[in-house]
């Protein structure tokens, strides 16, 4: 009995065997892996989650204050001689071959304003002899016509991915405007020839208290204020009902993106299009940005971009199938490998131009809103 009542007691106490352990580490180690790979999945969700948000949030804002400034245009005259050589409505390209856009509209939600409401009301020697910019609701501002100078441009340095806006209350007859200065600038500046992305000339010019741009003694860029920091593509196409537009799509028979009120008039055109096309291209943060460099240069007339990777940009035939090099934007027909084929050079109103090696390229997901003006319903 006591030999029998040792053996009990010994199993009784017995441990786990090495089987066991490594049985039950290896039941451990698999769990672990599930909840690693689930909680791995569900970052990257919000984090796929909160990038998308942020691309949306961005175009829905971006669009809402463009359609704001598109929606009440003038067919007018901004030149301050009444000459239409620089006008209300014009679609130029910048130092750096991006399209600029500017136009004159009337006065909307800003007469809520104390600015915006006063506007006229008094006279220069008594007070009223700021011009309303938007930042000013208190001051005593002049007499403006009921018109506000709207201009979009980026920031003039060639990658950047900065959206900018300026607004002013039109300028006194004889004095030089927003709108002015910057078609100035863009003329000086732009040539015959596009900047070298590293150029800060122009951004220098621009900035400066004692050159040639500046408004009532402050520099013309003080005026301007990010619109956003995700954008890497903006342009406007214009429906030109004359002699050319019967579809958006591109071609000999598509939209312009280039316009001048005083060049259709001297033609004997129409001054204004019927339509207008916003495009934005918003770039998206990690996981959503699709990135990477040039791996070879490219000349002006080159149908083909030779890049590091491919992988995570848009699928060909889709509205986001754009890469921006640079300031030129580009539609591209095909994508395999490391290589972009059959490309539309110069899209979204922007410049042909050679590219570096090494040069960034970035995609986005593009948003477009049609608009038709008010002045030709």
């Amino acid at each position: 009995m006591a030999h029998g009542s040792n053996i009990r007691q010994r199993n009784a106490t017995r441990g786990f065997t090495l089987i066991e352990l490594m049985v039950a580490i290896a039941i451990l180690l698999v769990l672990g892996l599930i909840t690693i790979t689930f909680l791995r999945s569900a970052v990257n969700m919000t984090r796929t989650a909160t990038s998308r948000g942020q691309i949306y949030q961005t175009a829905q804002t971006t669009l809402r204050l463009m359609e704001k400034d598109f929606s009440q245009v003038l067919g007018q005259s901004a030149n301050t001689n009444v000459v239409l050589d620089d006008t209300a409505f014009l679609l130029v390209t910048d130092p750096f071959g991006r399209q600029v856009v500017m136009l004159r509209r009337a006065w909307g939600d800003e007469l809520s304003t104390m600015a915006g409401y006063d506007a006229g009301f008094g006279a220069p020697d008594q007070g009223y002899g700021a011009s309303f910019d938007g930042r000013n609701p208190s001051a005593k501002t002049r007499a403006s016509g009921g018109n506000l100078d709207v201009v979009y441009l980026f920031e003039p340095l060639g990658p950047s991915t900065r959206l900018y806006r300026a607004e002013r209350a039109a300028p006194p007859r004889g004095t030089p405007g927003l709108i002015d200065l910057i078609v100035s600038w863009c003329n000086d500046f732009r040539g015959q020839r596009v900047a070298a992305p590293d150029d800060t000339t122009p951004m220098a010019a621009l900035t400066d208290v004692n050159g040639n741009y500046t408004i009532d003694g402050a520099p013309a860029w003080d005026l301007f204020e990010m619109v956003s920091d995700d954008i890497a593509g903006f342009g406007v196409e214009c429906w030109d009902d004359w002699d050319r537009t019967t579809t958006w799509f591109s071609g000999p028979s598509g939209p312009v993106t280039s316009w001048s009120i005083g060049q259709r008039e001297a033609e004997g055109k129409y001054i204004l299009p019927r339509a207008l096309r916003l495009n934005l291209l918003v770039v998206g943060e990690e996981p959503l940005r699709a990135e990477t460099t040039l791996a070879g240069a490219m000349n002006t007339g080159d149908g083909s971009a030779f890049v590091e990777e491919t992988d995570l940009f848009p699928d060909v035939g889709g509205a986001g199938s754009f890469v921006r090099i640079n300031g030129e934007v580009m539609a591209y027909g095909s994508r395999s490998g490391q290589t972009f084929g059959s490309l539309v050079r110069g899209a979204l109103g922007t410049r042909a131009q050679d590219h570096a090696a090494g040069s960034t390229v970035l995609a986005g997901e593009m948003f477009q809103k049609v608009i038709q003006l008010p002045v030709t319903r």
